[in-house]
């Protein structure tokens, strides 16, 4: 039997080994897209970092200086959560053990202070406001009528009772031992008018003023409370000059000092936007350092 041999044209012969270089090149090609997809994923994916958390300890209620930190923060990736205590020793506590990374709530003396006390490692990377004590009263119009043997409460912490009775004595109405320092305690002071100087949480102060005449309040608090301190209190502590131990601060451990996205907190707080929310929010009670 003769085998047949098939015959073809030259231009068929053409025809069908450029449809096979055509059909590899496009093999190629799609693999090759693929691949650059693939890749292009993975870079995409390396790009998208978690945020960086943050929790910051305050006292109070909210924050309108903290909530617009917290917002600018998150523009750079930074995840700010505001954890709020009702009481004066626990951001520092809170702090201390890592269940918050920072905390904005007291002064330097308060911070070194509580230290001291309780052997915390605790630093400054920032300060922000001073925020002055100030004498309230819902049943008087003056410290000048009160009478004898009157109550007066003041924070029961060490630090800003102490800061209350240079600030009654700053009033007229008791002295102060001037070897206590910045710090004196009721053994310290004379009182010859008999008031009964009674110590409370700081946070329960404004509720007392319903049952005792005059009371010492910080303007924290005392905005919280509805009052303005720049109008309301009947005596308000005074700046000082220099280094000043009642200028609020913001605070980390101390092994965590120099870290970039906590002093880059700092740098987002310490803005011309952020004062002047501090004014209007505090109606001028609490004035910005930096």
């Amino acid at each position: 039997m003769k085998r047949k041999h098939l015959k073809y044209s030259l231009p068929v012969l053409l025809l069908v080994v450029m449809l096979t270089l055509s059909l590899s090149f496009v093999g190629c090609g799609s693999r090759n897209a693929a691949k650059d997809k693939e890749a292009a994923g993975s870079k995409n994916a390396g790009n998208n970092e978690k945020p960086v958390k943050v929790r910051i300890g305050l006292i109070g209620g909210d924050s309108l200086v903290w909530n617009h930190v917290k917002k600018e923060a998150a523009k750079e990736n930074i995840e700010v959560e505001l954890v709020f205590f009702d009481s004066y020793p626990l951001p520092n506590a809170a702090l201390n053990s890592g269940e918050i990374d920072m905390n904005a709530f007291q002064h330097h003396l308060y911070l070194d202070t509580e230290s001291k006390q309780h052997g915390y490692k605790l630093s400054v990377i920032g300060e922000t406001v001073f925020a002055p004590l100030g004498l309230y009263s819902k049943k008087l119009k003056s410290v000048d009528e009160l009478k004898d043997g009157d109550t007066i409460v003041i924070p029961d912490d060490v630090t800003n009772g102490g800061r209350s009775l240079l600030l009654l004595q700053d009033a007229g109405l008791i002295t102060v031992d001037p070897d206590a320092g910045a710090t004196p305690t009721l053994k310290d002071i004379k009182n010859p008018r008999k008031f009964k100087i009674m110590e409370l949480e700081a946070a329960n102060i404004p509720a007392s003023l319903e049952e005792v005449p005059l009371a010492a309040i910080n303007s924290g608090i005392a905005s919280d409370a509805g009052w303005t301190p720049s109008k309301d209190a009947l005596v308000l502590e005074n700046a000082k000059s220099g280094k000043n131990p009642y200028v609020n601060v913001i605070v980390v451990r101390t092994e965590e000092k120099d870290n970039p996205v906590y002093r880059r907190i700092v740098e987002i707080h310490h803005t011309d936007a952020v004062k002047e929310i501090i004014k209007k929010d505090t109606k001028g009670s609490e004035m910005p350092v930096w």
